[in-house]
This record gives C-alpha cells, structure tokens and sequence, in this order.
C-alpha cells in the first residue's frame, strides 16, 4: 500500500510555460538541506550522501538492471512547521516517457518526506503544511494543478503540480497521503537531470 500510493506521486504532468526560476530555487533552498542547484552535482551528491545529519542510510548503485537509489532519516532537520515522526530524504532515478513519438528517458526525483501520525491532528498537521506551502510558493511558478490522490472513491491524499518555463513536466509537486503503515506523509519532491555535472530541468522545450 505504502509503495502504490507513493507511486502515484511520481506523476508527471506534461505542460508548456514561460517563467524564472526563482520561484525554483527559492523553494529548494528553503526545504532540501543538500541543494542539487548549488555548485557541482557531484558536489552536490557527495553533501547529501555524507551528511552527517543522516542515519539508516540506503544506496543501490545503478546495474544493468536496476536504477541508482539513495534513501536516509535525519537526526535533527525539520524545515516544516509541524513536528514530524521522522524526516526522510530519497533520491532515485525514475523511467519517464516524455511523448509517445520519443525514446524514454531517465530522471532524478529528489524527496523529502514528512512523517505525522495516523490520527485526526496528524493528518491536520499534513494537510496544513500542504496548503501553508501551496499559499507561499503557488504564486512563485507560471501555473500549478491539483490532483485528488484516491484508493476507490475515497480521497486519500493530493498532489500540487508547479510549473515553470521552458519545461514539459513539472519540476516540483508537493504531495500528502495517508499510508498503509496508519500513517500521513508530506512528500515534496523536485525532478532534475543532470548535463555536464550541473542539475538541470528535465525536458527543456529546446534540449529534451
């Protein structure tokens, strides 16, 4: 349940749009402790691997088959209003197949994911930082959509798509849901590539 349900939060929305990237790289500075924009990827990657924040580390170097995977908990970082369970960090390489007239191709989601408990103020703190966030940020991108995350007909979550320039997906979402484990998770997520050793936007309308 914990897996199909955070797997509808790789959802990736094709839209066309012009704005800046400041809205971009003020919310990755203001969640991520380890910033993909900043300097070098692999500089980048060596900050977030070795943070020593970080515990119960997980890493799965790419293979023949199957994709590069780095997960962690941290021991004191919290960028949120609420007091979580636990913070959790995730980069993974994901398939995405732009259109159906292109070759697939392989991104980067980078996630942190908020822990609350499964009980009525969990779910309240969770739905508050999601919309908190929604309010701040919403304004920052040229366009943004909603999603309702359901199991059946029941809601059981939502997703908030942002959108920027010169990109065919959404760059950023920012999710909540209730998972199997009789938890609620915020999951902001961001969605890069990577061209000579910087972090870029997947699927430039120019460069896809």
């Amino acid at each position: 349940m914990k897996k199909n349900l955070l797997s509808l939060f790789f959802i990736l929305i094709v839209h066309t749009s012009s704005f800046s990237q400041e809205g971009l790289l003020q919310f990755t500075k203001s969640y991520f402790r380890s910033d993909p924009f900043i300097g070098e990827f692999s500089s980048f990657l060596k900050h977030l691997m070795n943070d020593p924040l970080l515990k119960d580390k997980k890493t799965w170097t790419r293979t023949d088959t199957s994709l590069f995977y780095f997960s962690g908990v941290f021991n004191n970082y919290n960028p949120f209003f609420f007091k979580p369970k636990r913070v959790e960090v995730v980069l993974v390489e994901a398939p995405v197949q732009y259109s159906e007239s292109m070759p697939a191709d392989t991104i980067l989601v980078y996630q942190l994911l908020a822990y609350a408990e499964g009980s009525h103020k969990g779910e309240q703190e969770v739905k508050k930082e999601f919309e908190k966030i929604h309010r701040q940020f919403n304004k920052k991108f040229y366009d943004s959509n909603f999603q309702e995350l359901l199991i059946g007909s029941e809601i059981k979550g939502g997703v908030h798509n942002y959108f920027i320039g010169s990109t065919t997906i959404a760059p950023i979402s920012v999710a909540w849901g209730k998972l199997k484990e009789n938890e609620f998770v915020l999951n902001l997520m961001l969605r890069i590539k990577t061209k000579e050793n910087i972090a870029v936007l997947p699927a430039t309308l120019y460069n896809p």
